[in-house]
């Protein structure tokens, strides 16, 4: 048997579960109602329903060591999400450093889907083009705040997250910790970064960003309210 919440509109019963609301004596508040299940876990709140959305990324970028925009270049693509040093850099016509990559999101919907929101679960799509190794590598993940592209690499939030990856083509959902879910909806976030602060080379790598259709940068937050 379903469990929520029906109210009488005059002539039916509507079904309402987040929507229920009560007044306090001064405004109009969300509802929370529990219904005693006799089942063995005792009361349940049927006022909250779970609800899970997928943002995919807006805008991408890698950055050179010194925190410049990377161009198009030769082998260079803009729109790749990078990360680490290049396992050879006496081969190139200049030395790149620990390179880092930043990715945004429409921050504006996150938060307007996440208001008044419990945060369950965060996980984050990234799928890599290239690893230094073909045995892949290790991607490390931070957090930004920063609101559109960006010229200059920002991090706010450093090794949130680790992922190995065994092959060079090969994607993973990433789990981030739920405070990062909790940052977004509270406006203190607006993007994930990859960022390996080692000049080892089993961290340089790259990730297909904006501009490479399914294989482009997700995020995916599984909430209540």
């Amino acid at each position: 048997m379903s469990q929520g919440i029906k109210l009488w509109d005059g002539t039916r019963w509507v079904q309402k579960n987040d929507a229920a609301r009560i007044w306090n004596g001064n405004s109009w508040q969300k509802a929370k109602v529990k219904l005693w299940t006799a089942q063995g876990e005792g009361f349940r709140t049927v006022s909250e329903t779970q609800h899970q959305k997928t943002w995919e990324a807006t805008w991408t970028q890698g950055y050179w060591g010194n925190g410049e925009a990377k161009p198009n270049y030769r082998l260079s693509v803009a729109n790749r999400v990078m990360q680490g040093r290049y396992g050879a850099p006496w081969s190139l016509e200049w030395e790149g450093g620990i390179q880092g990559g930043m990715i945004g999101f429409d921050d504006n919907d996150i938060r307007n889907s996440l208001r008044d929101s419990a945060i369950e679960k965060v996980e984050l799509y990234l799928h890599s083009q290239h690893w230094w190794y073909y045995a892949g590598g290790t991607a490390i993940i931070g957090c930004h705040n920063a609101r559109g592209w960006q010229g200059r690499f920002q991090e706010i939030n450093y090794n949130v997250a680790q992922q190995r990856y065994y092959n060079r083509d090969e994607g993973h959902w990433i789990t981030l910790p739920n405070w990062v879910g909790d940052n977004f909806r509270d406006n203190r976030l607006a993007g994930i970064t990859t960022h390996a602060n080692s000049s080892d080379a089993w961290y340089y790598g790259y990730f297909h960003g904006t501009n490479d259709g399914w294989k482009k940068p997700k995020l995916r937050i599984t909430y209540r309210k």
